[in-house]
């Protein structure tokens, strides 16, 4: 799709998903809905192996779906926003993290 195009939303919603996809994100725990201009994105931001994601790597998801819109975030146990990306979840699950 080129920049000229414009994208449904039903486009715009499965790049996000393939976005999550490929950082392997478990969607039992994530629900997200994508407008023409933004994404939202709430509950849990966790692997499909049940581990948490790394700081960096959740910065390099964040940045691939500000290519396709703003991201509006209400993620329990992530806070992503114009101060960057921070893990928000309990003292223990930081013992799982893994990249």
């Amino acid at each position: 799709m080129t920049k000229k195009e414009k994208a449904s939303k039903g486009q715009i919603s499965k790049e996000v998903r393939r976005v999550l996809a490929r950082y392997q994100v478990d969607f039992t725990y994530i629900h997200f809905s994508a407008g023409m201009h933004s994404i939202h994105l709430s509950g849990y931001l966790i692997k499909a192996s049940g581990h948490n994601f790394q700081a960096s790597v959740v910065q390099s998801l964040t940045n691939e779906l500000l290519r396709i819109g703003s991201i509006r975030c209400e993620l329990e146990n992530w806070y992503i926003g114009a101060e960057g990306v921070h893990y928000t979840g309990k003292e223990e699950d930081e013992n799982k993290e893994a990249s």
